[in-house]
């Protein structure tokens, strides 16, 4: 507004002068001085309304930078179109708004033809080898599991029960749509194995990938707890877009799981994941273990990404 103000009156006194001539002298001394206080006037407010525009609009973009990443998933679909916005503006700056596509591609190309052989990323000193007459059982099992991801991922919700052997009365809970920060899980009893059988959905969906691509860090400690007491205590940043999602699956389906654990005693409780659902499911675990009903909650995750970093390891045990 101040600056059209400006303008205004700057076209004014150019078209009066223009327009009146030089008339007579001492009339035009006194219109003179008044015409530069004004002119001055008119672009000192211009300029101050061109730094106050300016200021706002860092104002806004150190607003946005330093706002925190949610920690629970939306409640209202107002709050998910403004994260996911925010989550595009997140990975445009990571990726194109720091380096052109040809330059990415280099990058990637780079650090593939640098990993070579991922043998070592997949080992370490503290590797349990598959060995004895138990290995193969374990393989065929980790197998099933892993088509059992497939299916849920890819099949029709009744070709996964039927091909896990299980039925409609099996089903705990079924959440086969998925929204942002909110993935598609289930929970299903499994009578051959004793197990409550809880499957994340990896990205596949535009939804899914929206979650995935919400890469920024936000805090995650968890307690480890060992009979009934806190036995540590970790401190930690995770990956935002599956915490929150860890965190909301938490909240839907612990209710459900430690009702079925008193109704079950014999029965475990097993969190299986591929990909980002796999990354989903780790963070799962580490929360479900908190609670003394499903403290003994084990994971299988198959292809898991690295989205966990610990600050510092307090050892209270």
């Amino acid at each position: 507004m101040a600056t059209a103000a400006s303008t205004a009156v700057l076209v004014y006194l150019v078209l009066s002068g223009r327009l009146c001539g030089d008339g007579a002298d001492g009339a035009v001394g006194g219109r003179g001085v008044m015409e530069d206080e004004m002119i001055s006037s008119a672009v000192s407010a211009a300029a101050a309304a061109r730094y106050r525009k300016k200021e706002d609009a860092r104002s806004r973009r150190r607003a946005r930078r330093g706002r925190r990443w949610p920690e629970r998933a939306p409640q209202r679909w107002g709050e998910a179109v403004v994260e996911a916005a925010r989550t595009v503006r997140f990975a445009y700056g990571e990726t194109l708004g720091k380096w052109s596509l040809g330059e990415l591609a280099f990058g990637i190309n780079y650090y593939m033809r640098q990993q070579g052989n991922l043998q070592h990323e997949y080992t370490g000193s503290d590797s349990v080898p598959l060995g004895g007459p138990g290995a193969r059982e374990d393989l065929v099992s980790l197998l099933r599991y892993m088509k059992l991801c497939m299916y849920f991922s890819k099949k029709p919700y009744k070709v996964f029960l039927e091909f896990g052997g299980c039925d409609q009365s099996d089903v705990l809970i079924k959440k086969s749509k998925a929204r942002f920060l909110k993935p598609a899980f289930t929970v299903v009893r499994d009578r051959s194995s004793k197990c409550f059988l809880l499957f994340i959905r990896g990205a596949i969906s535009v939804k899914e990938r929206l979650t995935a691509a919400t890469g920024a860090d936000i805090p995650f400690h968890h307690v480890v707890a060992k009979g009934g007491h806190v036995s540590n205590l970790v401190l930690g940043y995770a990956h935002c877009g599956m915490a929150t999602s860890a965190r909301w699956i938490a909240d839907q389906a612990t209710p459900c799981l430690s009702k079925a654990a008193a109704q079950f005693p014999d029965y475990g409780i097993m969190i299986i994941g591929h990909s980002m659902g796999a990354s989903i499911a780790a963070l799962l675990t580490c929360i479900l273990r908190e609670n003394d009903r499903l403290s003994s909650s084990t994971c299988i995750a198959f292809g898991p990404v690295l989205l966990l970093s610990c600050l510092h390891d307090m050892g209270l045990g």
